[in-house]
């Protein structure tokens, strides 16, 4: 049987910069983006534990950990004597286990996304924002506020707030400047972390609550005044376990269907 992952364009894990549960994750990242974006396809049979090992330069009892990771999480299912095949459906970024921003939700869906609003400012963080990111009443942090559109279509109003500190590059302060022209271009904070900050998103943790939309919120969605939306307020959490980001984010209640994977 042909390796599915031998034409993949991965870049191997480097083990000295993660520790083993760390590098557990990153496997597991890695197979699950290929799931999420249809390149391993349900049903598919993944390649051999020493396979994934050579490929990815890990150990295998590390490979087995990540794929452990993937069947809890209902990406995977193994047949003992057969091999590991990938979930006949598998969960998407609508699947609220998974950490995904919302430019991969919208586009996960089918639709384009864009924003029709966009603001970005520096400010004192208030009392709940500092105690969410574990910094001091006051501290600086850099605010985005947008109105996120599917197909032209308002369905989501975002605010997120990430610590002015660490906009930085070499020493230099990145200027908001440069952060809104790459946010205009390629939408997605979780890139920018990635490609600019060099760093990655290892957890959320979310609370998840049911309103009525008030006034300006209704405005902002454009929706009547009072109709049900969805908050979700998440904490992403860096590899060293550190807050790097608030979200407080809207839904449309139409826009979307979320799924939660239960296992006993």
């Amino acid at each position: 049987m042909d390796n599915p992952l031998k034409s993949q364009p991965y870049v191997p894990i480097n083990g000295d910069d993660y520790d083993n549960s760390s590098l557990a994750q990153r496997v597991a990242e890695q197979l699950r983006n290929l799931i999420m974006e249809g390149t391993l396809a349900p049903d598919s049979q993944l390649p051999n534990e020493p396979d994934l090992s050579t490929f990815l330069r890990v150990s295998r009892s590390t490979v087995r950990s990540g794929l452990t990771i993937l069947e809890q999480a209902g990406f995977i299912q193994r047949r003992w004597g057969v091999g590991t095949f990938i979930s006949k459906n598998p969960p998407t970024y609508n699947n609220l286990n998974i950490n995904s921003g919302v430019t991969q939700l919208i586009r996960s869906s089918g639709a384009e996304p864009g924003f029709v609003e966009f603001l970005i400012s520096a400010r004192p963080a208030s009392e709940h924002i500092a105690g969410r990111l574990s910094l001091e009443p006051g501290d600086e942090v850099v605010a985005l506020e947008r109105v996120r559109t599917a197909n032209d279509r308002r369905v989501v109003f975002s605010l997120d707030y990430i610590p002015k500190a660490l906009f930085r590059d070499q020493g230099a302060e990145i200027p908001l400047t440069e952060v809104e022209n790459y946010l205009v271009e390629h939408q997605s904070m979780y890139t920018f972390f990635r490609e600019r900050l060099g760093m990655e998103i290892h957890h959320g943790i979310a609370r998840i609550r049911p309103l009525a939309a008030e006034a300006y919120m209704a405005e902002k969605l454009a929706i009547p005044y009072g109709s049900s939306i969805l908050n979700i307020e998440q904490v992403d959490i860096g590899n060293d376990g550190e807050p790097l980001a608030l979200s407080d984010e809207y839904y449309v209640a139409d826009a979307f269907t979320f799924y939660s994977y239960r296992s006993n």
